[in-house]
């Protein structure tokens, strides 16, 4: 079972990041055991390439001396020449597919993570929605993406270097001993000096990460609010506020890490130089003392170049790689989180009791450490009946009607429909039974034919169009120039309020629901506008199990039954009328505030 643990809070362990990698990566187990064989041979032949070179060099300096150093027909140094271009052959070819491979496993990667991490996100139940800023989600997985995809990148290129290394002093010590041993020496106290350096790195790097993260979501949920930010005349707060935090907190963080990494490179700079004036200062004295050729001069420098060219390497891509591993245990928390249970074992697809809802002594809350929303709440609704749920803010309304379709299950009771408990509903098949119009209707940035059918994918022209007129919005869509294929922008901007909520009228007709749920639909609009969504609402509900959520008493007079929440649960229950004739009734208190008339 998925482990359910904090996203934010403590610093991602080495341990959870190697784990998030390697969940992505392991898809690509073949591809990357090719490039880690290609990498194995291009290692070998990097390997060889100083040792010919210097080799060449003696050949070509006993040849300008007048001597001959051909132990066949062909001269040496053009056997050494041919083996040269031969080994550079190789290698050069082999490095050419591996980079191109490479592109194709980081293109695939990098787009695999994305999408996997949206489709998780999907998946995921509306507690975590609910609880969480998604955009700092996304920017999350698009980091992480990136991020991992340039980990692998890095780990490829540099393995074979560190590989080619090994090589490279089996080489050098054939060479000579000393200077193999200044090479090996300079490369020890490199290591030891990064090992230092870094020590605590992966702390700063994840506090300056937590708040550049933090910093941009205030800052994007700024923009996100423009309209509201302009509202209230506050551009110039929201200006200063990002600029100091961006510029100034989180600079000042940020700049602390780089200076770390600065001290790094200064380091390895050093240890650089002096190993290779080590090794000058030796084998200018070897040289002339006979003992070693000034080809074989040349390959123990190739040597050095090799030696520290991936260390260096590795120095310059640590930060890559430690932020990588950050970004990648942030995200492997996420993909950690436990998705919805859509099938659960011996999953009921139908009820014998078809339009049936029953609440028995139901509780819930929505975290453990919270007090319950709903209390021991009971109910029984019958096919086909109209049941309004009426009380003040914050008693339990919405929360109840959450349950019907399994985004949440009771903390205690049960929740029945269509005679089974929701707990063994296929989750699938349960909310295709139900169709909602919520208060406010979010809509795709699409054509309004698209988000009619949205939910109802292989809907006829034909019936888009009916469920259009039924809806009451025909009229208004074939004055559009584009009629049906006109863009209502992002959320649906471009239309009205009350269009919208035809749009969602449209669209739940289309699907034709066994229950359905009524949000506020009217809150929100004129009573011109009202009316026409009344007579649409009307339509809709005719042979359904309807539930509606008010405020507004004036829309649950025509209820089967009105159920009044207080504390969790059912104060009152009954017709418009019957309610109303208590006279120190919640019901007629409520009336009497938000209408103001009774008869």
């Amino acid at each position: 079972m998925a482990e359910d643990i904090d996203i934010h809070d403590a610093p991602v362990s080495f341990k959870e990041g190697t784990r998030g990698i390697w969940r992505h990566v392991r898809a690509y187990n073949k591809t990357i055991i090719l490039l880690g064989v290609l990498g194995i041979i291009s290692a070998i032949a990097n390997g060889f390439v100083p040792y010919v070179t210097g080799r060449f060099f003696d050949a070509l300096i006993v040849l300008s001396q007048g001597g001959s150093a051909s132990p066949s027909e062909l001269p040496y140094w053009m056997l050494l020449l041919v083996a040269w271009a031969a080994i550079r052959i190789v290698s050069d070819s082999v490095d050419w597919w591996t980079d191109r491979k490479q592109r194709w496993l980081a293109t695939s990667l990098q787009l695999g993570i994305q999408a996997e991490g949206f489709v998780h996100l999907l998946q995921l139940p509306l507690s975590f929605h609910s609880q969480e800023h998604i955009q700092a989600i996304f920017s999350r997985i698009s980091s992480a993406s990136w991020r991992m995809t340039s980990i692998v990148r890095t780990m490829i290129e540099i393995t074979p270097q560190l590989l080619s290394i090994i090589i490279g002093i089996t080489l050098a010590i054939s060479i000579n001993t000393t200077l193999a041993f200044i090479l090996a020496a300079g490369v020890v106290a490199y290591a030891i000096a990064l090992s230092i350096l870094l020590r605590g790195s992966a702390k700063t790097d994840f506090i300056a990460h937590r708040a550049w993260n933090n910093r941009w979501n205030d800052a994007a949920a700024a923009v996100e609010q423009t309209s509201a930010v302009k509202q209230a005349t506050a551009e110039t707060y929201e200006i200063n506020r990002i600029r100091k935090t961006m510029q100034g907190d989180v600079f000042d963080l940020w700049y602390k890490n780089e200076l770390n990494w600065n001290r790094v490179n200064f380091w390895q700079r050093i240890t650089v130089f002096f190993t290779q004036l080590g090794i000058f200062i030796v084998s200018a004295y070897y040289v002339g003392a006979g003992i070693i050729t000034v080809g074989e001069l040349v390959a123990l420098n190739g040597y050095a170049l090799m030696f520290f060219g991936p260390l260096v390497s590795l120095g310059y891509s640590w930060q890559l790689l430690q932020n990588g591993i950050t970004a990648s245990g942030s995200l492997e928390r996420i993909f950690k989180k436990s998705q919805e249970n859509y099938h659960p074992k011996n999953a009921q697809i139908s009820g014998k009791k078809r339009g049936s809802v029953e609440f028995v002594n139901v509780s819930f809350r929505y975290e453990k450490d919270q007090k319950d929303i709903l209390s021991h709440l009971s109910f029984a609704v019958n096919p086909g009946q109209v049941i309004a749920f009426v009380g003040e803010s914050g008693v339990g309304k919405s929360s109840a009607i959450s349950l019907i379709s399994g985004y949440y299950f009771p903390t205690g009771g049960s929740v029945f429909v269509d005679g089974i408990d929701t707990r063994e509903w296929d989750l699938a098949a349960l909310r295709s039974r139900i169709a909602v119009v919520p208060q406010e209707v979010a809509l795709f940035n699409d054509t309004i034919r698209a988000n009619i059918k949205y939910g109802s994918f292989n809907a006829s022209d034909a019936d888009i169009e009916n469920a259009a007129r039924d809806a009451h919005i025909h009229d208004f869509i074939e004055k559009q120039s584009k009629g049906y294929d006109t863009m209502v922008g992002e959320r649906g901007i471009k239309l009205s309020v009350g269009q919208k909520q035809r749009v969602a009228i449209a669209r739940a007709i289309l699907r034709n629901p066994e229950f359905l749920i009524l949000d506020e639909p009217t809150s929100a609009l004129d009573i011109e506008t009202e009316q026409y969504i009344t007579k649409a609402l009307e339509k809709l509900m005719r042979g359904r199990t309807t539930f509606i959520i008010a405020h507004r008493l004036s829309t649950v007079r025509k209820a089967d039954k009105i159920l009044v929440i207080r504390d969790g649960a059912v104060a009152e229950e009954g017709s418009h009328a019957e309610l109303l004739e208590r006279e120190n009734g919640e019901y007629r208190r409520l009336y009497d505030l938000h209408v103001g008339l009774y008869e």
